[in-house]
């Protein structure tokens, strides 16, 4: 991923719904999101319904996937 959308990780609260996962990717559907979180294997939690993504695991991810 590019830096670009590090900056804008700035922007979102520490724990990102899979709306703020949605956005950040640039994605259509909060199903492309989840499929791309678990595809990815990023830390994410359930409460109920509703998936919660600690921003950092985000972050590690970009930082991760940008020093290869």
């Amino acid at each position: 991923m590019k830096s670009k959308n590090i900056k804008r990780l700035d922007n979102y609260p520490d724990i990102l719904s899979l709306e703020d996962v949605r956005s950040i990717l640039d994605v259509r559907t909060k199903k492309t999101a989840a499929r791309w979180l678990q595809s990815k294997g990023i830390f994410y939690f359930r409460i109920g319904r509703e998936y919660k993504i600690p921003k950092v695991h985000l972050m590690n991810y970009f930082f991760n996937v940008s020093s290869i």
